[in-house]
């Protein structure tokens, strides 16, 4: 790292150019775009309109570029350290009817950088596609990224570049939330209207990320102030939700908060009907500038799954009338606390406290019998990052951070005649302290090149036993023209929690489990080259990646493991390899009436256990050989727009029984049958593929109540994808499988209003 950075800091006397970039009415432009032409140098603006650059003595030829105004170009002497306020003109300068609208293009702002294998996705992209039930829905949408891949038809969990669902790291606002899903799965955790950007990062990883092998999912809600109350919400066929922003001194301080609801249950209350499940989340945020330079954010999450079950008095159904109760939670919890401070420099610093819980409770009593089934994890951490973008001309960033796990895995609490087959037990309590320092720069490398060295130093420790992982990270970018980018990279990543899950998809009785004396961490490392390309006057970015990821110590399980409610279940744990390979493909249009992307993914993923499949390599469960995706949107008019979703996969992997022999039974009273099984995930399930329409109809721009509907389709054509096998009996006493499906042909409706 020395070497790589004698040479920048060999440079000249530098100064420091202040800037302000505002509109007309002295209004700050932020993100607006600031190019020093003549010395290579780029930034953008904050909130308040301010940058800094470190710039070299002398001639200065600056560009501001923001849409919708006029590009601001100028040339001057620097001599000393300099403060300059810049005004844009609006390029519109009569309009009959004016319209705020969005189409910055952020995926081609990628071929400026050495980011690579990482894709924006804004709010509107998520309310704008048409999801089951028609609710906005973030992970459904991450679903049709290229290099991702779903599990069952409607789950959230996420299976990425040849990884397990556990592999990815899912922030919000810095805090990890470990269940995504309401509904078993079914719906995400996310509530749209509080998003303000998401990033989904598959490989090139930055130093800052780590704890997991196969991706980062970055969620970040709105941070602004308010100038005004703000109300909107949403009335659906699932769910509802409702938002409020009120600022409480201008630009000073304002509180937000947004909570979502499924109202099912009430609804069939109301007409004498009994259906005693509900989700809900909440988020709310404070955001706090005390002086110019500091600003504080104090974010909250909640949301859980309730069902409550009694089986009512007086009932003349025999089972419900012996007293049959039972009660299921699960649900996560996050507070973060982050303080934003500019220093002088050009550098800034963030200092973020972090909170996070997730837990399940199973209840029932029947009969004198009763079970309780519980599992939590809760995180404690601390993070300080310190960047600037304008030390001598290239980019830094470095920082610690600490996160305490407090593991309870698994507790069973059983009693009455149950107690005879389920023995009450519970698995060990475990802390888990995963510390981290990370460091990376980012500079021109010459014309043409740019490069990215991080490193990234990792360590876990539980029990007596301390495990310390470097990290390192590299990426490089050569421009063959504004327009076209050529880019590798590498990443290490360690990760020290694993899911350990009863089923293929996620399950209540799944848990989190950190690592032991005898279950080590997870390692991966993965290789990544690319072509990036912006068609600059059709607005399309183009990008073609192919990866290759080798992986060691992944969980897997003894041959005839069961899981279910099992607290000796580190006894049937190994560990084994991974390796994955693909070509993905993204073409994607932000600007425009017609917006959307195309993806394709041709991957392969193997696993090998000393334990499993006579220590060959196989398919893992999840390998789907081919992932396509078309997402469109067009506006029709300013009232009247139109979306469309098709995805093809092919079939997830099983282990098929293509045989039985005879042997005696171990009491040799009589005859038992032994299954015989094919190579371990030889055999996959269909291919299946999906068309979702949907048509939004919003109410006149000028209204000062906003409203809109949006109606549609799920599965048009009534194609249901797999999400299992069963073995049905012939009449010919032969034997043969079948695919259920989930879901067919689902209408859906939805309002939408926000003044």
């Amino acid at each position: 790292m020395i070497l790589f950075l004698f040479p920048l800091f060999g440079n000249a006397q530098s100064l420091t150019l202040t800037g302000y970039v505002k509109d007309s009415l002295s209004q700050p432009l932020r993100a607006a775009s600031i190019q020093i032409l003549n010395q290579n140098r780029s930034t953008v603006s904050d909130a308040d309109g301010k940058f800094e650059l470190r710039l070299t003595p002398g001639k200065v030829t600056l560009a501001i570029t923001y849409t919708g105004y006029r590009k601001v170009s100028e040339s001057f002497a620097l001599k000393k350290d300099s403060v300059l306020f810049f005004i844009l003109e609006s390029q519109v300068e009569q309009l009959k009817e004016v319209v705020v609208s969005s189409d910055r293009f952020r995926q081609s702002d990628q071929l400026k950088t050495t980011r690579m294998s990482s894709i924006t996705v804004t709010k509107e992209e998520v309310n704008s596609i048409p999801m089951l039930g028609g609710e906005a829905d973030l992970i459904k949408m991450i679903q049709l990224l290229p290099g991702v891949i779903r599990g069952v038809e409607g789950g959230t969990d996420l299976f990425v570049r040849g990884g397990a669902a556990d592999q990815n790291l899912v922030l919000l606002d810095g805090a990890p939330i470990y269940n995504t899903g309401h509904l078993l799965g079914f719906m995400s955790v996310f509530n749209a209207d509080v998003l303000e950007s998401v990033e989904s990062m598959t490989g090139a990883f930055p130093a800052e990320y780590g704890g997991r092998l196969s991706s980062i999912l970055d969620v970040r809600t709105k941070s602004g102030f308010a100038d005004k109350t703000h109300v909107q919400g949403n009335v659906g066929l699932i769910a509802s939700r409702l938002m409020i922003e009120q600022p409480l001194v201008k630009n000073k301080l304002s509180i937000s908060l947004a909570g979502r609801r499924t109202y099912i249950d009430k609804v069939l209350k109301a007409v004498g009907q009994n259906l005693p499940y509900y989700f809900y989340d909440v988020n709310a945020k404070i955001n706090f500038k005390p002086t110019a330079r500091d600003h504080i954010e104090f974010a909250y999450y909640s949301g859980k799954d309730v069902l409550a079950y009694t089986s009512p008095p007086g009932s003349r159904d025999t089972v419900r009338r012996r007293n049959f109760t039972s009660n299921f939670g699960i649900g996560n919890s996050a507070q973060i606390l982050k303080w934003k401070r500019s220093l002088p420099g050009g550098w800034n610093s963030t200092v973020s406290l972090l909170h996070t819980d997730f837990n399940y409770t199973i209840s029932s009593v029947f009969e004198g019998n009763s079970l309780f089934v519980t599992s939590k994890i809760e995180d404690l951490g601390v993070k300080w990052m310190i960047s600037s973008d304008s030390a001598y001309r290239f980019f830094l960033k470095g920082g610690i951070e600490s996160v305490h796990h407090k593991v309870n895995p698994n507790v069973i609490n059983t009693s009455g005649a149950l107690s005879e087959l389920l023995k009450s037990s519970s698995t060990q309590g475990r802390t888990l302290d995963e510390t981290a320092a990370f460091g990376q720069v980012d500079s021109n490398l010459g014309n043409r090149w740019r490069g990215s060295l991080g490193l990234r130093v990792s360590s876990g420790l539980v029990e007596d036993k301390v495990y310390v992982n470097p990290e390192p990270r590299l990426a490089i970018r050569y421009s063959v023209n504004d327009r076209t980018t050529l880019k590798a990279s590498y990443s290490r990543m360690a990760q020290y929690l694993q899911r350990v899950s009863s089923a293929a998809v996620a399950f209540p009785t799944d848990i989190w489990y950190p690592v032991t004396k005898d279950v080590k961490p997870q390692i991966s490392n993965q290789v990544s080259v690319a072509l990036q390309h912006h068609f600059t006057n059709a607005h399309v970015f183009l990008s073609v990646e192919s990866y290759y990821k080798q992986m060691s110590n992944l969980i897997g399980y003894r041959e005839g493991t069961n899981l279910f409610l099992n607290t000796e279940f580190e006894k049937q744990l190994i560990q084994g390899n991974g390796r994955a390979y693909g070509l993905e493909v993204l073409i994607k249009k932000e600007v425009g009436r017609f917006k959307g992307w195309i993806s394709y993914t041709l991957s392969k993923s193997q696993r090998q256990y000393a334990e499993i499949n006579d220590d060959h390599w196989f398919l893992a469960r999840y390998d789907r050989r081919h992932n396509a995706a078309v997402v469109t949107s067009y506006r029709i008019s300013p009232r009247w727009s139109a979306s469309a979703v098709w995805e093809f996969m092919s079939g997830s992997r099983f282990t098929p029984v293509i045989g039985q022999y005879v042997v005696p039974s171990p009491t040799l009273a009589g005859l038992d049958l032994v299954p015989v099984y094919a190579s371990m995930n030889s055999v996959k399930l269909a291919d299946t593929h999906r068309l979702d329409l949907g048509i939004k109809l919003r109410s006149r721009p000028e209204h000062k109540f906003q409203s809109e509907w949006f109606a549609g389709v799920y599965n048009v054509y009534n194609r249901a994808s797999p999400i299992g096998i069963t073995i049905v009996a012939n009449a010919d006493g032969s034997y043969s499988y079948q695919q259920p499906g989930l879901f067919g042909f689902l209408p859906f409706i939805s309002y939408g209003f926000k003044f």
